[in-house]
């Protein structure tokens, strides 16, 4: 996203892209509250966080704002946020990375029960469970610096940026818990499921494998996305870096 020129002073509470990116943060409070989660309201949640950045690029690319941001104290910040999106990143090609194997597992599980292999259908059952709790759990052990949120409207962006990336740590959490969910049925073993999973071909009454890899496609693509909105505000910041 290009950056455009704007002869406004540094963004205050009141500014419009600061107003619909807090519109955001609060649908997706909502949406990670939830106590059932869909498909349909991940997909919405990342959407809403590409929203979140859109804003923040906005924000971070106006041009007295970069000039504001040239006062040491300022840029100390900048640098801080800077070296926390390389994290940010990285978690977010990691979790497209483990959708990507998962929707590989999902189409072989859906193979092996397609031809009635009851032994073959186990076997991914369990790929499927190990990388979901895999790519769980490693998200959970992802640290960042407890960077305390700046005072002021004079660096207004770089709170919104402190609260967008544990909001979007906690949107990735939430894909992987819910596809958690997608196989498993806690009150049966694993063996009944793959029988179930072959006789009638349903996935714990949940849906079936292709209606999962359907799933696991389109949660790839909103991770993706989202991909694309930390590299461009990445970009910006290097820029406000560079001045």
């Amino acid at each position: 996203m290009a950056c455009h020129t704007r002869s406004v002073s540094l963004p205050t509470r009141s500014h419009p892209f600061l107003l619909k990116a807090e519109e955001e943060l609060n649908k997706l409070q909502a949406y990670i509250g939830s106590s059932s989660l869909t498909c349909e309201i991940m997909l919405d949640a990342l959407k809403a966080v590409g929203h979140v950045y859109e804003s923040i690029n906005e924000l971070l690319c106006m041009s007295s704002n970069q000039n504001g941001f040239s006062h040491m104290q300022h840029r100390r910040w900048i640098e801080q946020e800077l070296e926390e999106s390389v994290k940010l990143l990285d978690i977010c090609s990691t979790s497209r990375d483990n959708l990507d194997i998962i929707k590989y597992y999902v189409q072989d599980l859906e193979l092996a029960t397609r031809r009635g292999d009851l032994v073959a259908s186990k076997c991914k059952l369990r790929d499927y469970n190990l990388i979901v709790k895999k790519a769980s759990r490693d998200l959970k052990m992802q640290i960042f610096n407890k960077n305390e949120s700046p005072e002021g409207d004079s660096l207004v962006v770089i709170s919104l940026l402190l609260e967008s990336r544990e909001i979007t740590i906690s949107v990735l959490q939430s894909i992987f818990s819910y596809l958690s969910r997608q196989i498993i049925d806690q009150k049966s073993s694993k063996w009944s499921i793959v029988s179930r999973l072959v006789n009638k071909r349903t996935i714990a009454c949940k849906g079936d494998a292709a209606s999962i890899r359907v799933n696991v496609e389109e949660l790839e693509n909103g991770v993706e996305s989202l991909f694309r909105h930390l590299i461009q505000c990445r970009v910006s910041l290097l820029n406000i870096c560079s001045l």
